[in-house]
């Protein structure tokens, strides 16, 4: 089963803070997400290397949807 970093909360993909290839560890922040005109981060739980991204910035997320996969 492919591990993978979900969404914390609902809202919009402000920013990708790593890039496909890149090595991340846990309490990586991988992205920031806007919700009710907060920015939040989404932080890695575990270490892994980014296989792809599965959202595209700016879009529109709902709370545990996957937003990057780990290899």
């Amino acid at each position: 089963m492919a591990r993978t970093i979900d969404a914390t909360v609902g809202g919009q993909v402000m920013k990708r803070l790593v890039a496909v290839g890149e090595t991340v560890t846990a309490d990586t922040e991988v992205a920031m997400i806007e919700s009710m005109k907060m920015h939040i981060p989404v932080v890695a739980e575990q270490a892994g290397t980014v296989a792809r991204w599965l959202v595209d910035e700016g879009a529109a997320v709902k709370e545990g949807q996957a937003l990057l996969a780990l290899a």
